[in-house]
């Protein structure tokens, strides 16, 4: 029974440990997307085409979108974000957000292209350190009953 105490103990810190990385990665992805935004500026762009990976059987697909910046450039670039099927329609217009100092560094100013890794990773970490906090509560409910 101490040895199923112990694994179950050590099952609990590996969750909590989990739980604490899922949080600093989350942390480390919003701190890029709220950098990314410090010096970005917002246009509209156009779904111009899609950038096709293949994966063994599956193919992913990256949007191209295409717009214009306040300088009057047109700037073509690849979402960074691929999905197994085609997000929106050719010519449709998104927003989008690129960097004034290097507008070919850009993004979708989705949700799901800035914020869905962090909610994803906080969320992750939460689950994991409550876990981990209530299995090693209960282990030691556990060791005290055998205790004299």
């Amino acid at each position: 029974m101490r040895l199923a105490l112990g694994i179950l103990d050590l099952s609990g810190r590996l969750l909590f440990a989990l739980g604490v990385g899922c949080l600093l990665l989350g942390g480390y992805l919003s701190w890029q997307t709220l950098s990314f935004a410090q010096d970005a500026q917002r246009t509209t762009g156009e779904i111009v085409g899609y950038h096709e990976t293949r994966e063994g059987d599956a193919t992913r697909y990256r949007p191209r979108v295409r717009f214009r910046t306040a300088n009057g450039d047109i700037i073509t670039v690849s979402g960074q974000l691929a999905a197994a099927s085609k997000r929106f329609a050719e010519g449709t217009q998104v927003p989008v957000v690129y960097k004034v100092s290097k507008p070919t560094e850009a993004r979708l100013a989705t949700f799901t292209d800035n914020w869905l890794g962090p909610s994803i990773a906080g969320v992750i970490g939460l689950a994991g350190i409550a876990g981990g906090f209530l299995v090693r509560r209960g282990v030691r409910r556990e060791v005290t009953k055998f205790r004299p």
